[in-house]
């Protein structure tokens, strides 16, 4: 009778209210001047949650798509959501399993159409509504038939751009983080549209959180937690490097230094100009365990290959565009991974530790700065060390020497995490 745009009496519904062999759970509500209500009303609605109930289970389907169609008619009010007043009458009365699935798919095709229709604020309100009932509506299928191909994937992607798209930023996360941040598997496969549909929202979301927030939301780009043949992760370098430069600016250092980390573990390049002023920084501010971790864990995946301390040599190499924060974490890991060999010499050993600065394409001027570097980072170790300019090899590369003494002096008093951190 809504559908048809029948108007509902309210006589007619107190009728069906008093009938023994239904006992709708239809809820109070208030009259009219006229008497009458147009559709939809919260009568109405009431009525077909009544007729899904008595009618048979084969005919949920075709009844709650009836009833979807009712909810997305327009009211006088068109900031009004139908399917919440619909939605907290059901689940008041009923939770069983059944009328919660068909409950979710209604909620899956309203929460569709309003994204589609850009009607952000309404569609937030459904999925409010399906994320408060523990509605799990990422699995259910909507009631439509131009609805079947949407995947679990794309979903949660609609329902974190509703929350996104009306303001709720934490909605949105938390939309995420409730779905485990679901991509795809084998059983809810996704498309590529779907793979550019979510990374498009993440982007957009990153832009809009706090740096911590940013971090995380960054690192569920597809393909990065799970391998994703629909995704070139190497697209995502750029917008890494970027949300690194703003972290570097504005100090929060904590922050970059768990983006190195994570870009280095996906093999996400880093720009060595934005590395070597994080390393500068976190010494600056003498948070040395953070520029010991992110210094080790360069080294290893290939960004500081002209540094060469091999263990029993008593030589470190160094290229000179190092800065002075990454020329004492070089001496550190050279004397550590020679510290056997220093702890041994006798005290009145006047040996010493060579250090050879090497050329790069950098001018003259550059290379000489370099020098004035490394007897400038001698002394931020604690305790300092004792280096001197020595000499020019036969390649023209400035030969520095580091005291034997003041090695063996700074292993006395670091080697117990000294070993940890370098020598592993």
């Amino acid at each position: 009778m809504a559908a048809a745009g029948l108007v509902l009496s309210f006589d007619w519904l107190d009728g069906l209210k008093n009938n023994s062999e239904v006992q709708p759970p239809i809820c109070a509500t208030s009259k009219s001047d006229k008497g009458t209500v147009s559709v939809p009303c919260l009568g109405y609605l009431n009525v077909a949650h009544t007729v899904v109930e008595i009618e048979r289970p084969n005919q949920l389907e075709q009844i709650s798509g009836h009833i979807a169609i009712a909810l997305l008619s327009e009211s006088k009010d068109k900031q009004a959501v139908p399917f919440s007043a619909f939605a907290e009458t059901v689940y008041q009365k009923e939770q069983d399993s059944l009328t919660m699935t068909y409950l979710g798919r209604i909620g899956v095709s309203l929460m569709l159409r309003y994204h589609k229709t850009h009607q952000w604020a309404k569609g937030r309100r459904v999925a409010e509504f399906l994320s408060f009932s523990k509605i799990n509506y990422s699995t259910l299928k909507g009631l439509f038939g131009n609805e079947d191909g949407a995947s679990r994937c794309f979903l949660v992607t609609v329902a974190t751009e509703l929350f996104l798209l009306s303001g709720s930023i934490e909605g949105a996360l938390n939309t995420l983080r409730e779905n485990s941040w679901f991509l795809s598997s084998s059983v809810w496969p996704c498309d590529a549209a779907d793979v550019e549909s979510r990374t498009r929202v993440l982007l957009r979301l990153g832009e809009r959180t706090s740096h911590r927030g940013t971090l995380e939301v960054l690192s569920h780009l597809p393909g990065l937690k799970e391998p994703n043949d629909l995704a070139d992760v190497s697209n995502y370098c750029s917008v890494f490097n970027a949300h690194l430069q703003v972290c570097v600016d504005r100090q929060t250092l904590p922050v970059a230094s768990d983006l190195v980390d994570f870009m280095l573990s996906k093999q996400l390049a880093v720009e060595p100009a934005l590395l070597q002023a994080l390393l500068q920084k976190l010494g600056r501010q003498n948070l040395w365990l953070r520029a010991r971790e992110v210094f080790r864990h360069s080294l290893s995946q290939g960004y500081y290959q002209g540094v060469s301390a091999p263990p029993g040599f008593m030589a470190l190499l160094v290229p000179c565009q190092l800065g002075e924060v990454e020329l004492a974490l070089a001496f550190e890991m050279f004397i550590t991974v020679n510290g056997s060999i220093i702890l041994q010499a006798a005290e009145n050993d006047t040996g010493s530790l060579n250090i050879t600065l090497k050329r790069t394409r950098s001018g003259e001027s550059e290379y000489l700065s370099a020098g004035s570097r490394v007897l400038t980072a001698a002394s931020v170790p604690q305790p300092k060390l004792s280096i001197q300019y020595t000499a020019v090899n036969s390649s023209q590369e400035q030969v520095f020497t580091l005291d034997v003494s003041s090695a063996r002096s700074w292993l006395h008093h670091n080697h117990l995490w000294a070993n940890e951190v370098w020598a592993h």
